[in-house]
């Protein structure tokens, strides 16, 4: 029994530990229209070797096609092409944080559910560069700069991209900073079924997701799910680089048979007003190997790339006033994704203990003949 109800709490842990909730959103960028909320993020970045770097973005998007637009800023002209959603599923099954509880005992209740948690050239429209164009996929893009926040702006807008007042002065942050923009739609005859991650790789030395753009559609306590995958491990710059205590972890039945990591992973960020980032997996790529992946693109990395950090952050669309960038540090100590609980005495982890069943031996009470 305490085998089946262990397994129970087992499966439920997985499920809202290993999944990344689902985005309504158009990559929490410009959108035309009104902005979905992004209600998560997940990035893969590689560190190429050549001063290059390749992120790969899951965007997600409901809406109507014509509909969707895409705007992202980037150091440089990207060469730009497409990715498979699998990819980031498994990546997320590979290196998500596993919990192995203290044994469960009989006084605690079992939830009746689970529930988880570039091109060479380029052309000038006014006083805005067109740097490269081209398809990528089901998608259509543009690479475009300009000295001029407002011509570019003028330029989205005319282009059917929804800019906001509000949007107006992060346009103008970027193009400061010497950032030109990637402009993507779906292709006339292509649909929101076709919606694919995107991947881009330009000169850049390290790795920088643009949290500043993204406000504009997050959502409070909006997830940050990142990979990536170099010599050695990542670190953030410029945001913090807390850690859980695992003598913290508490069993959480609000969660449906899950743990308190999500509260504790939000308590510690909190105390940096969002801005941190909790390595919750580093290790040499060998040791996914064994794991048996089978998404073509996953296999490539572990093969291409020595090391891979992943962090995972919640930070609301009021926090996000600095970009995170990330550096290596190969002196840093490999992270487990494995988090073995079950020393933990069972009433601290589980609220309660089991009682032991005292059984007294009567030797007048055995059967004769046994």
């Amino acid at each position: 029994m305490n085998r089946c109800r262990l397994l129970i709490f087992l499966i439920a842990a997985l499920m809202i530990v290993g999944t990344v909730s689902g985005v309504s959103a158009c990559g929490g960028l410009f959108c035309q229209n009104v902005p979905v909320d992004q209600q998560a993020e997940r990035i893969i970045f590689t560190v190429n070797g050549d001063s290059t770097i390749s992120a790969y973005v899951q965007i997600n998007y409901t809406g109507s096609a014509p509909d969707f637009s895409w705007v992202v800023p980037v150091p440089s002209v990207p060469q730009v092409d497409v990715a498979e959603i699998a990819t980031f599923d498994e990546l997320s099954n590979l290196t998500a944080p596993i919990f192995f509880p203290p044994l469960m005992p009989s006084c605690a209740a079992v939830p009746m559910s689970a529930v988880a948690e570039s091109a060479a050239g380029g052309s000038a429209d006014g006083n805005v560069s067109i740097l490269a164009s081209g398809t990528a996929g089901p998608y259509a893009y543009d690479v475009v700069t300009s000295p001029d926040p407002n011509a570019l702006i003028i330029w989205l807008r005319d282009n059917n991209y929804r800019i906001t007042e509000e949007m107006e002065p992060l346009v103008a942050v970027y193009t400061d900073e010497g950032m030109v923009f990637l402009a993507m739609k779906l292709q006339p005859e292509e649909g929101v079924q076709d919606i694919q991650p995107i991947v881009m790789t330009y000169e850049s030395q390290m790795p920088m997701i643009p949290l500043r753009l993204t406000a504009v559609a997050a959502t409070p306590n909006m997830g940050v799910l990142t990979w990536i995958f170099a010599d050695s491990q990542a670190v953030p710059v410029n945001y913090a680089n807390p850690t859980i205590k695992e003598d913290n972890l508490r069993v959480d039945f609000g969660s449906f048979g899950g743990t308190n990591y999500l509260n504790l992973l939000d308590q510690t960020v909190d105390l940096y007003q969002g801005r941190a980032f909790v390595t919750e997996y580093a290790q040499p790529t060998s040791s996914l190997v064994s794991s048996g992946p089978s998404d073509p693109l996953v296999i490539e990395m572990l093969r291409k790339y020595d090391y891979v950090t992943r962090f995972f952050g919640r930070i609301s669309p009021e926090e996000m006033t600095v970009d995170p960038v990330f550096t290596f540090d190969e002196s840093r100590p490999d992270v487990s994704n494995i988090h073995d609980l079950t020393a933990m005495k069972q009433e601290v982890f589980w609220g309660c203990k089991e009682i032991p069943i005292q059984i007294e031996y009567d030797p007048l009470a055995v059967p004769s003949g046994f």
